[in-house]
């Protein structure tokens, strides 16, 4: 009688239990909401729009400090996750998070300091305020726990979580509303793909498609279109790739880097040429969507020599010259306080990237003017600023660069100790 006593009081227990706990989680949800509502109102009344606020998903499906490894926060009375990681949307959406986490988007922070061995962050050449309202602002930061506040608020695309994921999807779904109309529309990339050195936003205003975009015309193609939308056959309507989330799976070329290369491994940084070949594939098929395959194999053609010749011509020139003077020892180990450095820098890192991305988009005014003519000048500008040193016959650097911290040591700039990915994909 008493274990028969005893099971009634387990199975009364674990009923109650199950009962009360949509009435502790709704009362946890009523304490969130009466706060925010008058601290940060336009933060509830955002949730209350999104999909999560219509279906009842409430904030601590999101916040619960349980779901995964977090900084706690130290003025919420509830015990409520700061930081809200891609391994916390994993719950539900999985299948875009698995796309995302191996992207160039989630390891630009190991690409940063890993593989390019950044001379702005990892050298010294900045100073730590500008690498947080500029560097880290797009590449991420590292936020590992409460010591880490200094590099918080951060939604740098590469941001290295307290769990160690990598990323974060409100860098384009902004909290609290997660919308999928924003993440689509090309501001958003463009609040990264921008300026001198990546003006991929304003060659997309410039080429056909942008403008066609901002006719207001609803099949005008946008960054989505080419590197995440769905792609079908046109003859067959059988679907060639799906809508994915990994958006550098359709690009050939690594534009970015110094000298281009067919798409390399995003850890290992290794060239992968059936990857890329397939890459071109895949985004060939979207310009089928709308053009004839003269049309886009003619385009294809004309980009692949802009690429070429941008390799040829320009950076392994210049590349030659930089290495001279090395080997001379006529510039110094520190990054940016010598002439030829920034001349070298300026060449590959902004005229020749506007050169490149101009081709690749259909940016004329960005291919040729603000990228090959300059990048003329810039050659030239190099290579008297060589003639200058050789003469001369020593190094002739600053005395002082503004905002670099070479002498204080990689110790004080935080951010910049980012796991080795290549091991832990190697092995």
């Amino acid at each position: 009688m008493e274990g028969e006593t005893m099971n009634k009081i387990i199975c009364a227990l674990v009923w109650c239990f199950f009962i009360l706990l949509p009435v502790f989680a709704v009362a946890q949800e009523e304490n969130c909401l009466s706060c925010h509502e008058k601290q940060s109102p336009m933060v509830v009344e955002q949730w209350r729009e999104s999909k999560h606020g219509q279906n009842e998903i409430g904030c601590m499906a999101c916040h619960d400090t349980e779901i995964t490894k977090t900084i706690v926060s130290d003025r919420c009375p509830e015990k409520v996750a700061v930081v809200v990681s891609p391994m916390v949307c994993a719950n539900c959406h999985e299948d875009e998070v698995e796309q995302q986490s191996g992207t160039k988007h989630a390891t630009t922070l190991h690409f940063f300091v890993n593989v390019l061995k950044d001379p702005w962050t990892v050298k010294g050449a900045t100073s730590e305020p500008e690498r947080a309202i500029g560097c880290y602002m797009c590449h991420g930061s590292i936020v590992k726990d409460e010591t880490n506040w200094k590099n918080w608020p951060n939604n740098g695309v590469g941001r290295l979580n307290p769990d160690g994921s990598l990323g974060t999807c409100t860098v384009c779904h902004s909290h609290h509303r997660f919308s999928i109309k924003e993440a689509k529309n090309p501001t958003t990339c463009g609040r990264c793909h921008l300026g001198p050195d990546h003006p991929q936003i304003e060659i997309y205003e410039e080429s056909k498609h942008g403008k066609l975009h901002a006719a207001g015309e609803k099949w005008a193609p946008t960054c989505y279109t080419c590197h995440m939308g769905a792609v079908k056959d046109n003859k067959t309507g059988k679907e060639i790739a799906p809508a994915t989330h990994d958006i550098g799976s359709r690009l050939y070329w690594e534009l970015q880097a110094p000298e281009s290369t067919v798409q390399k491994d995003k850890i290992t940084h290794k060239p992968m040429p059936e990857l890329a070949k397939r890459n071109r594939e895949e985004m060939r098929a979207v310009c089928l969507q709308c053009h004839v395959t003269r049309h886009a194999d003619a385009f294809f053609e004309k980009f692949d020599k802009v690429v070429v010749e941008y390799t040829e011509s320009y950076y392994k020139p210049a590349k030659k010259i930089i290495d001279e003077l090395k080997e001379k020892k006529l510039i110094t180990p520190k990054p940016f306080d010598d002439k030829a450095e920034w001349l070298y820098w300026y060449l590959w890192h902004h005229e020749g990237r506007r050169m490149r991305i101009g081709a690749a988009m259909m940016g004329p005014d960005y291919a040729w003017w603000h990228g090959a003519h300059e990048a003329k000048i810039r050659y030239i500008e190099l290579w008297q600023e060589s003639e200058r040193l050789k003469k001369l016959g020593r190094a002739d650097p600053v005395p002082y660069l503004p905002g670099a911290v070479y002498e204080k040591g990689p110790n004080l700039r935080p951010g910049i100790d980012v796991p080795e990915l290549r091991e832990k994909k190697e092995h």
